[in-house]
């Protein structure tokens, strides 16, 4: 360092407050910033409680009125008890939307899945009979429906997400067969 001991530390010290400062205006715009993805993250589960919810639930809804006229007597039915569990990289934003296919009060098949991603992107896939499996989350079956984002999900996408769920549950599970012989869903005998 070159100069007088009295500009060098006022060196030393003007850096030490400046380095200060810009700590500090740091750790607010960090401050700023999560608590922008909080409000924004709060956003999407509303909308995804609120909107999502409701649309599918028209779907169903309206997939049951059908049903009902049907030889098979099955129904959908929303399932409460599936928990997203500890927060994992991918996984979901928050707590999910789960549908059941029921033939006389009995569920046949997997659990229609329906997640909010931490990117704002709806997901849905086949998942375990019962919310309280273990490890729920990796022993999901594919859907065949594609991801997309949470501000393009509408009653199209809805309508679609219920026959897709429907012809996933039929093309593993006997319908007709359980109605006309007296086989339940939870008898021994299971199709993979």
């Amino acid at each position: 360092m070159s100069g007088t001991m009295e500009e060098q530390l006022d060196r030393v010290l003007d850096t030490h407050l400046q380095r200060r400062r810009q700590h500090e205006a740091e750790r607010l715009l960090h401050q700023r910033a999560i608590g922008q993805a909080h409000a924004e993250l709060e956003r999407m589960q509303e909308k995804f409680y609120m909107a999502v919810r409701s649309t599918i639930a028209q779907a169903v809804d309206r997939a049951n009125r059908h049903l009902a006229r049907r030889s098979e007597r099955c129904q959908m039915a929303e399932v409460s008890g599936y928990f997203t569990g500890p927060l994992y990289v991918g996984g979901s934003a928050c707590n999910p939307i789960a549908y059941e296919l029921r033939i006389d009060g009995r569920e046949v098949g997997e659990t229609l899945i329906v997640e909010l991603t931490h990117e704002g992107m709806i997901e849905a896939s086949l998942g375990p009979f019962r919310p309280s499996i273990s490890e729920g989350h990796t022993t999901r079956l594919d859907l065949g429906w594609s991801a997309i984002p949470l501000d393009l999900f509408d009653t199209r996408c809805a309508c679609d997400l219920v026959v897709r769920y429907v012809s996933a549950i039929t093309s593993r599970w006997p319908l007709g067969a359980m109605t006309r012989e007296g086989w339940h869903p939870h008898s021994d005998v299971r199709r993979p």
